[in-house]
Parts: C-alpha cells; sequence; structure tokens
C-alpha cells in the first residue's frame, strides 16, 4: 500500500484524528461540504485536500484526471462532465467561495459532483470511488479503488 498512500492514516491502522485532521497534513480551505478544515493530503503522487468530518475530497483541476489515470480507468468519463439541475444543496468553491455547479459523470448510474470550472471539483463522501470504479475496466478492481475503499472503511470502522 505505501506505492499508493503516503499520508493517509487510515490505511496503515494508526488512529484516525479529530475533525480537525491535527497532525495530519497541512489545513489549506474551508470544506465546502460541513464547513469544517480540508488538510493537504497525498493520494499516489497527487495532492488532495481531505475532510476529516464529512469524508469529503476537494480535487484541484486536473487531480481526478490524474487519480482515474493511476487507477488504470479512462478519462473519458470526466471529459463527459455534464451540467445538471439537482436538489442538492449548492456549495461553494474552498478556492474562491463562489457557488459551484452540479455536473453528472457517468451514464445511467451517473455521480452527482460540484464544480468550480476555475479551481475544481468537490465529492462527497464515497463519490471519488465510485467516479474511479466507473471509469475502470469492469473485469478488475483497480488497486487505487481498493485503497479509497479502504479509507472509507477504516474511517467509517466498518466494511465498504
Amino acid at each position: 500500500m505505501g506505492a499508493f498512500l503516503s499520508k493517509w492514516p487510515e490505511a496503515s491502522g494508526t488512529h484516525v484524528p479529530d475533525s480537525t485532521g491535527e497532525g495530519r497534513g497541512s489545513v489549506t480551505m474551508q470544506c465546502p461540504g460541513c464547513s469544517g478544515h480540508l488538510v493537504t493530503l497525498e493520494l499516489s503522487g497527487v495532492e488532495v485536500d481531505y475532510c476529516y468530518t464529512c469524508q469529503g475530497i476537494w480535487l484541484d483541476n486536473g487531480e481526478m484526471e490524474l487519480l482515474v489515470g493511476l487507477g488504470g480507468g479512462d478519462d473519458r468519463l470526466l471529459g463527459a462532465l455534464s451540467p445538471v439541475s439537482a436538489r442538492e444543496k449548492t456549495v461553494k468553491c474552498p478556492a474562491c467561495r463562489r457557488p459551484m455547479e452540479k455536473v453528472a459523470a457517468g451514464k445511467g448510474d451517473v455521480v452527482i459532483l460540484d464544480r468550480c470550472v476555475d479551481h475544481g471539483i468537490w465529492s462527497e463522501a464515497g463519490e471519488l470511488r465510485k467516479i474511479l470504479e466507473l471509469s475502470c475496466d469492469e473485469t478488475h478492481e483497480s488497486p487505487l479503488v481498493r485503497i479509497i475503499g479502504d479509507i472509507f472503511a477504516a474511517r467509517k470502522g466498518r466494511c465498504v
């Protein structure tokens, strides 16, 4: 697992920090989901901003494509992000604080994400894993998908 994860404490079985992320990575921005703090962590060499409180992940422009590529997935899914009208609450970009647009990824079984065209994508708990699963070949599970699943399972204290 060390090749994929460098700062995800849950994957190594260590204690999960409190909601402030105290002592893990550096606090960067305010979480668009719960107003907690986003902590910068590294996943497969890609820095992501993670909220320990709501388990959401902020990805700067280009980072989602990098993670999908590292996971062996097809990034055409991300190229087809299309604006949708969703009843979910609007959240603000943690970088510029402007309201983000709702976009759909996938066909049929879609995942609704929040996107700031200028800065990046917000994925709520479990959505990043779902994106990676949708983008991968159905005949195998990417190691990166398994690792992300392990992270959320450890945080929730149950299997995914």
